[in-house]
């Protein structure tokens, strides 16, 4: 019978706060992705130093360190020290990985290696589990590098593309699980020295998969896993595991502090017919005031965070301009009232014939700039209240192609953003576009 895996790292759990540590990172290190994009950072390449300069952490160059470190100064404050001589992708694998210790809210009581010395706990790799994830998060943000939906990800193809964009394995094949459309799942296993064996240590699904392989769980002793016996080597072959057959494309990596045998991490796919639903954001051309389908539709729009009134060419005007009984309906909550609109709050407006309309307050101003205006963190705020609003009612959600006119923003992070908060979530959601 497999253990049931528990995380029992203090810090992991300090972090986590009672969820689940891995999607604790994700959702921590994307937070930190749109604040910093927020704030100018962008790619590819994504820069991990110009990360930390963001968060106010100071870095330095060693060259007598093996990769990289996080050691607290006595101001309070964090260096990030790490060593130029290094290859470039591992380099910048171990800058992000250091940050992603900079989540951890007692990251200043202790110096933090990447394969530095031995861990002080014997289950300080659960940290370094974490990291990792944060690290591949950091290096390859949501919104980036879309040509990796085009195709099913193999172990092959992820060594040869992390070179082409000059990220990890582990950052490269994460990202490209979290943009496949198939069965699949991306997982990392370290070898367990007391019962000889190589266990799960994450498991990554492809959205729309409930992968039924847990942490914890263990891999045949002379299977495809334990192949990938040294780093850089690769292995691919079918193994069962909880009884199921699955195809398995894996490599072995850089062990974690304090052991020596390498990390394997890889691709796995079921061999049987499985259930699988991958939902997909609907982009058409149309007009969203004219939203199709029938039942309850939700209409969501971005609007600046002022209480100057709608105008321009924008959408919000033709809103204004076709129902005026919304706009009433808003001026009423934000002007009237005295009430400026502030960044990350969503105005409902009801109508008629089961069409209601969300205005999304996530962009800072309006008018001609060379500044993006549209403000991802408060758009990402703003449709966690969407998807609220659209469950409670049963109703669809209608958008027009936000965010990429006077709101300055890239296209691909904003449908990532709708396509996480939304479609994955189950709200079935429709952007439209009118004719060139």
């Amino acid at each position: 019978m497999t253990p049931k895996f528990t995380w029992t790292n203090p810090s992991v759990l300090s972090f986590a706060e009672g969820e689940d540590p891995v999607i604790a990172m994700e959702s921590r290190a994307r937070q930190l992705v749109l604040e910093a994009m927020d704030d100018g950072w962008g790619g590819p390449p994504f820069d991990p130093l110009a990360l930390a300069t963001l968060l106010n952490i100071r870095t330095e160059a060693r060259g007598d360190i093996p990769d990289a470190r996080l050691r607290p100064l006595d101001c309070g404050h964090l260096v990030l020290e790490y060593n130029p001589m290094r290859p470039r992708g591992r380099l910048r694998f171990s800058i992000a990985h250091e940050v992603a210790h900079s989540l951890f809210p007692d990251c200043g009581e202790e110096v933090r290696h990447r394969n530095g010395d031995t861990a002080s706990r014997r289950d300080n790799w659960q940290l370094e589990v974490l990291c990792n994830i944060g690290a591949a998060e950091l290096l390859m943000p949501l919104g980036s590098f879309p040509q990796l939906a085009d195709s099913v990800p193999t172990i092959r193809q992820v060594a040869e593309i992390r070179k082409t964009f000059d990220v990890s394995v582990e950052a490269c094949l994460i990202r490209s699980i979290k943009l496949a459309t198939s069965p699949s799942a991306a997982f990392c296993a370290s070898f367990h020295q007391e019962d000889n064996v190589y266990r799960v240590d994450y498991v990554i699904p492809a959205p729309g998969w409930s992968c039924p392989i847990r942490p914890g769980q263990s891999f045949a002793n002379e299977g495809v896993v334990s192949e990938a016996s040294a780093i850089g080597f690769t292995s691919i072959g079918d193994e069962e595991v909880q009884g199921k057959s699955y195809r398995i494309e894996c490599m072995g990596l850089a062990p974690y502090p304090g052991s020596l045998v390498p990390r394997v991490v890889g691709i796995l796919r079921p061999n049987q017919d499985t259930e699988f639903s991958h939902l997909s954001l609907s982009e058409v051309v149309g007009d969203v005031l004219t939203p199709h389908g029938s039942g309850p539709r939700l209409i969501a729009h971005v609007v600046p965070n002022t209480p100057a009134q709608w105008g321009g060419r924008g959408f919000a005007h033709q809103v204004k301009k076709q129902f005026p009984d919304v706009w009433d309906q808003y001026k009423s909550e934000t002007v009237a009232a005295q009430r400026i609109p502030a960044l990350g709050q969503v105005y409902i407006g009801a109508h008629r014939n089961g069409i209601s309309f969300a205005h999304m307050v996530a962009q800072k101003g309006y008018g001609a700039t060379k500044d993006q205006r549209l403000s991802y963190t408060a758009f990402a705020t703003c449709l966690s209240q969407v998807r609220e609003k659209a469950l409670e009612i049963g109703a669809s959600v209608h958008m027009p192609r936000v965010g990429t006119g006077h709101g300055g923003a890239n296209w691909d992070v904003i449908k990532e953003l709708i396509t996480e908060e939304l479609v994955d979530k189950g709200v079935r959601t429709t952007v439209y576009q009118l004719p060139a």
